[in-house]
Order: structure tokens, then C-alpha cells, then sequence
């Protein structure tokens, strides 16, 4: 058995409703919070009022942030920053989807540590951050129990992760009525996200006996609810909220691989939800490496239920199509001359690739976009 060393210093708190706990649990942790969210959901929804107000009778002086993007930009982080230094916050609350989550968490490093972003990315390790409550608000990124932040750098086209236990939330408040208005579209490219995160975890090099429980039994719940929430069972997206949470321990033991690393031009170059650019590249990875006989992904298989592999494989595709996803790269606006970039930037992406069980050559990438591409 691998050695492996296992700590989780999220508090989680799971269930319908507990999201009226914020405040007190927030309260535990500091006074004056620096409540970071999205542009649009959070205020439209109503939340927005609702979460300062419950903040705020608990007795913390609250600040809001509600500039993050989707795929939060390092000048974003910043200016939440500097709204947060000015305002002597010394807690950050999240509220939103990964983006909102990881833009709190580098608000919350930059605020403890006083560095800069460009000296802190992964491999290098952050030391401190302010303590973090985390409000997840889809059903994909794991966030609220994960050590990584990641961050786009615009004007490279790049993402860039920090990390380092401090980033770990130090609250997870897992309400899946916030799940009630959720796009079918995002229902499903979030949950591809999270079955990416499980697969991956299970897979990687960096797996560990631990790692795996937390990987198929969020695969096995993903697949066997993804269908039923995106059509609105309110059920099965509680579900798949709970099984995004289990990926998310899983990639903080064991990390992401391929599907991951050659996901991230997609979203910098053509502007594809992370989500769904996992789910449309991870039938391709896994067939690949059927190919290649990793006996790795028949275990996965056979534990998860299935004959085989390739069986595994085809319910994937199968609950892929179910859910709406596009079948190639091409309907996503990508086209075929771009196939030499897209290598190379994939293999730029060596956190990933290092820990995928087989390496990767650029003509194996090469072959993997090629299948995309043509779906």
C-alpha cells in the first residue's frame, strides 16, 4: 500500500438550509468578513442581501466583493484584495461557483501575506491566508474543500495555481437548495467537472488508498444522478453535490491529469466552460488509454460496477449525451489548424501531465485533440 498522509481541516457543513448558519459559523473566525462572489447570480438571486444580513447578525462588519468573472483573472484577485485591505477585513467569505471560490481564495493569501501572485504559483507552496468560509453554489468545482486556486493570467492565455493548506476552507457550507435555479447547462457541465475530478483522481499517479474511496464513490453517485439533475430532480442535485464534494478531497490527495491540462485551452482560447471542456475531452483520454491497456481504469470499471472498461466508458459518453454535451471540438468553435497550439500548450501544463498514469508524447496528445475534433 502507498504511504500517504491525509488532512482535511474543512469544517463541512452539509444540507438543505444550513445556509442560514453562515453567520455563526463565520463568526468563529474573525469579524470583519470581505464577502466575495460573482457579477450576477449572488445579487439577482437575492442571496447577496440575504447572506450580508445573516453576516451582519452575527455581528460582522461586512464588505462586498461581487466583481469575479468566470475563470477569475490575477487582476481581479487583486482588486478584491485592496477592497479587503481597505477595509481591515480579516476573514473572507465565498459565495459562488470555483470562480468566486478560487478568487477568494488568492484574495485571502494576498491579504495574510502581503507577496504578490507571480511569485507564489505551484510548485511553490503558500504558507498563510486569511481563514476562509466557503458557500459552493454549483455541483462541480469541489472547491470548498480543496488546497488549489486557480487563477488566469489574461495576457499569457494561462492558468496558474497557487496553493498550500492555508487555502483550505476552513468552513464548507454545502446548501443544495442554492442548487434550485441552476441552469440545466451548468447542472451538467459542472458535474462534468466533477466526474473529471474523480476519474482523474483515480487515475493519477499521485492516487492513494484514501484518494480512490473518496474517486469511484463520487463517480459511482455522478453517474448514477447526472441525468436526473439536469432534468430539475432536486434529489439527484443534492446528490451530485455531495459527490462534487468527494471529487474535491480526492484531486486535493491525488490531483488532475490529461483531461485537465488539455481542457485549459479551451477555456483560455475559445472561452468553454471548464466544465465542459473536461467532459468533452474525457471519453477521448479514457479511450486512448483503453488502447494502451491501463489496467488502472478496468479496475476503476469493475469497482464502479461495470464489465469492463470499456464499458465504463460508453455510459460516459452515454450520460455526455444525455446531458447535451457536444460530441466535437468543432461545434465548439475550434478548428482543426489549431491542432499544433493546442500540444503545445497541453504539454505546457506539466502539474497535470507528470501525474497522468502513462506519459503523455506530443503525438499522443496530438491523437487525443485529433479524436475531439472530429467526435
Amino acid at each position: 500500500m502507498k504511504p500517504f498522509t491525509f488532512y482535511l481541516p474543512t469544517r463541512i457543513v452539509f444540507g438543505r438550509g444550513c445556509l442560514n448558519r453562515l453567520g455563526v459559523e463565520a463568526a468563529k473566525l474573525g469579524d470583519r468578513c470581505l464577502l466575495v462572489s460573482g457579477r450576477s447570480f449572488a445579487r439577482r438571486s437575492g442571496y447577496l442581501n440575504r447572506l450580508v444580513e445573516n453576516l451582519r447578525e452575527s455581528g460582522l462588519k461586512v464588505t462586498v466583493f461581487d466583481q469575479v468573472e468566470p475563470n477569475p483573472s490575477l487582476e481581479t484577485v487583486y482588486k478584491g484584495a485592496e477592497e479587503g485591505r481597505g477595509n481591515s477585513c480579516n476573514l473572507v467569505v465565498a459565495f459562488g461557483g470555483g470562480s468566486a471560490m478560487d478568487a477568494a481564495k488568492g484574495i485571502a493569501f494576498l491579504l495574510k501575506s502581503g507577496a504578490r501572485l507571480e511569485e507564489s504559483f505551484a510548485p511553490n507552496e503558500v504558507d498563510e491566508a486569511l481563514p476562509i468560509v466557503a458557500v459552493p453554489t454549483t455541483c462541480g468545482t469541489g472547491s470548498e474543500v480543496t488546497r488549489y486556486a486557480v487563477l488566469t493570467d489574461v495576457g499569457r492565455r494561462r492558468k496558474q495555481v497557487i496553493l498550500g493548506e492555508p487555502l483550505t476552507p476552513s468552513v464548507a457550507i454545502v446548501d443544495a437548495d442554492l442548487l434550485n435555479s441552476l441552469s440545466k447547462e451548468l447542472v451538467a457541465y459542472t458535474g462534468f467537472d466533477a466526474l473529471s475530478h474523480a476519474v482523474e483522481a483515480y487515475l493519477s499517479r499521485e492516487s492513494k488508498p484514501i484518494s480512490d474511496l473518496f474517486a469511484l464513490e463520487a463517480a459511482r453517485i455522478i453517474l448514477g444522478n447526472i441525468v436526473e439533475a439536469v432534468e430539475g430532480v432536486a434529489e439527484a442535485r443534492e446528490n451530485m453535490l455531495y459527490a462534487s464534494m468527494l471529487a474535491g478531497v480526492a484531486i486535493n490527495l491525488a490531483g488532475t491529469v490529461a483531461v485537465h491540462g488539455m481542457g485549459y485551452y479551451l477555456t483560455n482560447y475559445h472561452g468553454v466552460h471548464h466544465g465542459l471542456a473536461n467532459g468533452l475531452l474525457l471519453p477521448h483520454v479514457l479511450r486512448f488509454e483503453l488502447e494502451r491497456k491501463l489496467g488502472r481504469l478496468e479496475d476503476a470499471a469493475v469497482k464502479l460496477g461495470f464489465e469492463n472498461g470499456v464499458s465504463l466508458v460508453e455510459k460516459i459518453e452515454e450520460v455526455a449525451h444525455r446531458t447535451g454535451l457536444p460530441r466535437n471540438l468543432l461545434k465548439l468553435g475550434v478548428e482543426p489548424s489549431e491542432l499544433d497550439s493546442m500540444v503545445a500548450d497541453a504539454l505546457s501544463y506539466a502539474r497535470n501531465l507528470d501525474k497522468h498514469p502513462n506519459p503523455l508524447t506530443p503525438d499522443d496528445v496530438s491523437r487525443i485533440y485529433a479524436r475531439a475534433l472530429a467526435g
